[in-house]
């Protein structure tokens, strides 16, 4: 099939739920279909099954927990051309379509910066430095991104970059380039994947803060967040420097946070389907705030 979406729901029942949500506010505001990767420990709701083009139900990798099983999105897409996201995200407006026909004829393209040194990668949970990784792995640069939207062609390139991530994660050095992350066995995906795109001279994609494909939530000091508008913007202090607005299509609620925010607007997508409500009570946010967490900032300083 030509393009669509691609989410994973792997372990728990919570993270289907979160991913109907993001089915929800696509099929708002896209036309191209989305679907979703399970594995034997999720039970597929059937009220779900209008939100999806394909329920992928596919083997467990015992090396790989939780976000690195972004590591296999290249062999069980059923897309030419393909956009992970996040279960956790949402999309607010139709101006993704701009976005597709700016990564198209790109092997692999995500928004970042690169970095050659400092700290990278950085949250509550972990951080590593970009001088360090330089030299162990002989890089000119990291690519330093949030992994939540990833956009690939179904090309040697970007098997190339998926083939490189599992041989750094599978490598001697998967300590020195990671480190855990939220449940017990899990690494942050972003070291390794970032890394990869470094070693394949794959640059990121680097647009000013207020024309991004995805805005994340760590770090926010206010937000203005409407769906119904397709407004999404919100106010960030980057290390040491003046705050920034920071604006786009995709809301990337990491860790669900700001929760309440993020239930609001997942219930009412849902109440315009005929949904449930979510359960509050099953879902805390996990803070992945960072007082050094970088990320590129083009527009000039005052």
């Amino acid at each position: 099939m030509p393009e669509g979406y691609l989410a994973i729901a792997f372990d728990d029942n919570r993270y289907l739920d979160i991913a109907a949500n993001l089915a929800l506010s696509i099929q708002r505001a896209d036309t191209r279909p989305i679907s979703i990767l399970i594995n034997s420990k999720v039970k597929f709701n059937p009220d779900y099954t209008p939100l999806f083009d394909q329920v992928i139900e596919i083997n467990d990798d015992s090396s790989l927990r939780g976000a690195m099983n972004k590591a296999r999105l290249f062999d069980h897409t059923p897309y030419d051309k393909t956009m992970y996201v996040d279960a956790d995200c949402l999309l607010f407006n139709s101006r993704i379509e701009f976005f597709w026909r700016k990564y198209n004829g790109h092997p692999f393209a995500v928004e970042g910066h690169k970095q050659k040194e400092g700290s990278v990668f950085s949250c509550s949970l972990g951080e590593k430095d970009a001088a360090e990784l330089c030299r162990l792995l002989k890089l000119p640069y990291i690519t330093v991104f949030n992994a939540g939207v990833m956009y690939f062609e179904r090309t040697p390139v970007a098997k190339a970059v998926f083939e490189r991530v599992l041989e750094y994660y599978e490598g001697p050095h998967r300590d020195a380039i990671g480190y855990r992350y939220k449940h017990p066995g899990e690494y942050a995906d972003e070291p390794f994947f970032g890394t990869a795109l470094a070693s394949l001279n794959i640059p990121p994609f680097q647009p000013p803060a207020t024309d991004r494909l995805q805005v994340t939530t760590p770090n926010i000091l206010e937000a203005t967040l409407d769906i119904d508008l397709g407004y999404v913007a919100v106010v960030k202090p980057p290390a040491g420097k003046y705050q920034h607005i920071w604006s786009g299509v995709l809301c990337h609620f990491c860790g669900l946070a700001p929760i309440e925010t993020y239930f609001a607007i997942a219930n009412k997508l849902r109440k315009e389907r005929a949904l449930p409500p979510m359960d509050r009570k099953q879902f805390q946010p996990v803070i992945l705030n960072d007082a050094g967490h970088r990320e590129n900032i083009l527009t000039p300083e005052p």
